[in-house]
């Protein structure tokens, strides 16, 4: 019962860490800036920008740490070589530490590493996430 509590809590997070963040830029902050003047822009993505800062450090937060757990948990022994199931959740666990560790240095600690211009890689990267959280019990 725990397992899959927390299955759903990384699941949630990541999908809350997401939406509130990439979904947003990518999908709705982009459309209003070709119809909105740049000053009118500016004030709309400031104010998603003041509620995504008090939810997104939380989300990313327990999206890596439930991760993480469940990456201990499943992971299993290596004796016979790498199963598929372990391959498939290694790269979903280098790519969501990846995301983590540069959310956490940028927003915790101001750093900028791994740069980008926006967000649509990560947003990617997010996405493919969830798809393999969804696959790898089944390969």
């Amino acid at each position: 019962m725990f397992l899959i509590l927390m299955k759903t809590y990384s699941i949630f997070f990541m999908l809350l860490f997401m939406a509130d963040f990439y979904f947003t830029d990518n999908l709705i902050l982009m459309r209003m800036k070709k119809t909105l003047s740049e000053e009118k822009y500016e004030e709309v993505r400031s104010y998603f920008a003041k509620f995504t800062r008090a939810l997104v450090p939380k989300a990313l937060i327990l999206a890596v740490l439930s991760g993480s757990y469940l990456f201990y948990v499943y992971f299993g022994s290596t004796e016979n070589g790498f199963s598929n199931f372990q391959i498939v959740l290694a790269i979903k666990a280098f790519l969501g530490s990846w995301l983590g560790l540069r959310g956490i240095l940028q927003v915790f600690f101001g750093i900028q590493p791994f740069v980008f211009k926006g967000h649509a890689l990560p947003f990617v990267l997010v996405i493919i996430i969830v798809f393999l959280s969804q696959i790898m019990f089944s390969v």
